[in-house]
């Protein structure tokens, strides 16, 4: 499971400062009434089920847990199951913590890493248009409103991310990652919460004695 999520966090470590292209108006007024969700939300929580499938090896592997979001940059991805594991964010730094290893690998990330993370992109989503190509189109009253961005440039490891958007609250339900090697991984939130005080130290990495930290 690491490799799988350091192929989603890929993104953030290419950095290409290209001015984005001018997005249709469906897209500007979608993309804005996500933006305007996230600025208003305090801190999030949320269950998640990730799915990755993987056509040319015929395997689907699934796993769940809990994320908590706070804007602009702090997030935690709580996975459970089999192999529990902690993905963090504090706005300078991503970690993998697995306890099962008593290993801990951090980085370093910058803010333009971070929205063109897959994962990590809602942590810049007021500059998003930079990065991508954002596309969108008319629904039905009650329908969720799609999304497809396709990042500017060559270098990305996927070639699009599409999205589904509550068509009331703003609030993203699910992402799809389409990876340039033809694996899809989609990640699907239920049971939102919104409103939290979460505190400041909770986005901090805060190891058990003994782990090992790797330092990339």
């Amino acid at each position: 499971m690491k490799k799988t999520f350091f192929v989603l966090f890929g993104a953030f470590l290419l950095f290409f400062p290209t001015p984005g292209p001018a997005q249709p108006d469906e897209a500007v007024r979608a993309l804005e009434m996500v933006k305007k969700a996230y600025r208003s939300l305090g801190s999030l929580e949320a269950r998640f089920i990730q799915t990755d499938e993987r056509p040319e090896m015929g395997v689907t592997v699934q796993e769940e847990g809990v994320l908590f979001f706070t804007p602009p940059d702090r997030m935690k991805w709580e996975y459970e199951g089999k192999r529990p594991h902690t993905v963090g964010l504090n706005g300078s730094k991503v970690w993998i913590y697995t306890p099962s290893r008593e290993q801990a690998v951090v980085r370093d990330i910058t803010s333009e890493e971070m929205r063109r993370g897959a994962a990590t992109f809602l942590g810049g989503l007021e500059e998003i248009e930079e990065d991508f190509t954002i596309q969108s189109r008319p629904t039905s009253s009650g329908e969720p409103i799609p999304l497809e961005m396709f990042p500017v440039g060559e270098d990305f490891p996927y070639d699009r991310l599409s999205i589904l958007v509550h068509p009331e609250s703003g609030l993203i339900e699910k992402i799809s990652i389409f990876h340039k090697l033809g694996n899809i991984t989609t990640i699907a939130f239920r049971d939102i919460r919104t409103g939290l005080s979460l505190p400041a130290d909770f986005f901090e990495m805060d190891f058990p004695g003994g782990t090992e930290i790797i330092e990339p």
